[in-house]
């Protein structure tokens, strides 16, 4: 396929996105600006109206994630069981009544630190089954696996996913200046009433799942963990996406302390720093479309981890020798692959994986992807108690230097996102 055709049939595929994905896109608007703004609110309750401390506002973090690790295997193996819109309506009717309940709760003065602690991890559940719902809906949506519509369609909710992480937390400081916490909650409930509507606006018919064979949800579950290990390039997948989730997650950790406390940085410069970031993954989002329409999406990949293995080591030479602009760019274009993998390699997955397995790949990449940012904090904690901040920064960045390796060891590299059920899922 030539470069000029590959270009013509990705901004096809892009204007043949049907009329029910705005819907679903809208959808995605408020469930996930919801999410984050969620995310700052519900802490601020705690601390404001409760008078919560660090490790209670921890323990609220903790609380949200857990339900990520806990139950992404069943949850995407009982998704591969049934409809999957249904779910995601009930899942944000769900999220609708927990945080609803707590503006009721603070209006009544009977709020209390175990009514936060089980919204936030119920809450959790929801965005749990929700989120591997809605992966692993795409492909019926678009009527079928066609990867340049999928790069297309992935490239839209990913510009909604970037918007909602760089803007959601702003958004949500600035309306609880001008009102409070409890009351910001009640637009972010709305937000969820609005993605359960919206879905149900949806016109399309959900295939139904003749193809489902009755078993224990176990040996589901085992079904989906074999799928991705014996595919080529799920297993790429899972191994790029694990290390690129550890590294950000120990940098992250340990900017703050390596800026501030041992390069002196003010709290905004900082907050700009971390911006530079924000600004890259909107970018990559961009980036992943065109580049893999010009380029291939295997030889994207592929590419872009490699561009990024020297570039994630000037990170931990911030201060000594790298001046602290040249390190912000080095951040933004690390970022920039982080959103450049939410289109292409997304679309990957959905476009190799069958659609009756295609909740317990989400749910069992979703696991591994949310094990490997808790174990890269917990590393860089580690390394960073024992070592400095500087030292843990190296540990993490020397992952991400690595990221390139296993898209170089498997078929990816020389894989397209064409057409449907091209050659992509070989197994071995």
């Amino acid at each position: 396929m030539s470069i000029q055709y590959a270009s013509r049939r990705g901004h096809a595929a892009a204007r043949s996105l049907p009329r029910d994905f705005a819907r679903y896109l809208v959808a995605a608007v408020a469930a996930k600006w919801g999410f984050n703004i969620a995310k700052v609110a519900v802490p601020l309750v705690a601390i404001t109206s409760l008078g919560a401390g660090p490790g209670a506002a921890g323990s609220l973090a903790a609380a949200g994630t857990a339900p990520f690790l806990l139950l992404g295997l069943p949850a995407g193996a009982w998704l591969d069981r049934v409809a999957r819109r249904p779910v995601m309506v009930a899942m944000d009717l769900t999220r609708f009544v927990l945080i609803g309940s707590v503006p009721v709760a603070a209006a009544a003065s009977a709020l209390t630190m175990t009514q936060l602690w089980v919204v936030v991890f119920l809450n959790g559940v929801a965005t749990v089954f929700f989120d591997v719902a809605m992966q692993s809906h795409l492909p019926d949506l678009l009527g079928g696996g066609d990867g340049g519509r999928l790069v297309a369609a992935n490239g839209r909710l990913g510009v909604v996913d970037q918007m909602a992480l760089i803007g959601g937390p702003a958004l949500a400081g600035w309306l609880i200046g001008l009102s409070t916490a409890a009351a910001v909650l009640v637009a972010t409930a709305l937000g969820y009433l609005w993605s359960a509507l919206w879905i149900r606006r949806i016109e399309r018919p959900e295939p139904r799942r003749v193809d489902v064979v009755r078993r224990s949800l176990a040996a589901e579950v085992r079904e989906g963990l074999s799928f991705v290990r014996r595919n080529h390039t799920l297993r790429a997948i899972a191994a790029a996406g694990a290390l690129v989730n550890f590294a950000t997650a120990g940098t992250v950790a340990m900017l703050p302390l390596l800026l501030v406390q041992e390069l002196h940085w003010s709290e905004s410069q900082l907050g700009l720093f971390l911006g530079a970031g924000g600004i890259g993954g909107l970018l990559g989002v961009f980036g992943g479309q065109r580049m893999s329409r010009v380029f291939g999406a295997g030889r994207s990949v592929l590419a872009i981890g490699l561009a990024i293995a020297p570039v994630s080591l000037v990170l931990p030479l911030v201060g000594q020798p790298v001046p602290g602009l040249v390190a912000a760019v080095a951040w933004a274009l690390v970022i920039f692959k982080v959103g450049f993998d939410g289109v292409v390699l997304m679309s990957f997955r959905q476009h190799v994986t069958p659609s009756r397995l295609l909740g317990r790949v989400n749910g069992t990449l979703r696991v591994m992807f949310s094990g490997a940012l808790t174990l890269g904090a917990a590393t860089a904690a580690y390394v960073g108690d024992h070592a400095g901040p500087r030292a843990a920064t190296w540990v993490a960045c020397a992952a991400l230097a690595l990221v390139w390796v296993p898209i170089l060891r498997s078929p990816m590299r020389r894989q397209t996102l064409d057409a449907p059920g091209s050659p992509a899922a070989g197994t071995g």
